[in-house]
């Protein structure tokens, strides 16, 4: 199983995650990103990569 966290007091919105994930993981809500469909992950880890924040962690459980 995969695990998407999102650290949201460094989330700066820049919505990197969004334009990135070619599975539709992350929505932004409020101004910020969001995981929606954290079932939906295939591990790629762009996120991560994208995110200038470094806020998003992709893990195997």
């Amino acid at each position: 199983m995969t695990k998407v966290t999102i650290d949201l007091s460094k989330c700066a919105g820049h919505g990197a995650c969004v334009d990135v994930c070619p599975a539709g993981v992350f929505e932004m809500k409020d101004g910020k990103a969001v995981v929606v469909n954290e079932a939906a992950c295939i591990e790629c880890r762009a996120c991560e990569e994208a995110c200038p924040e470094k806020c998003i962690t992709v893990t195997s459980e």
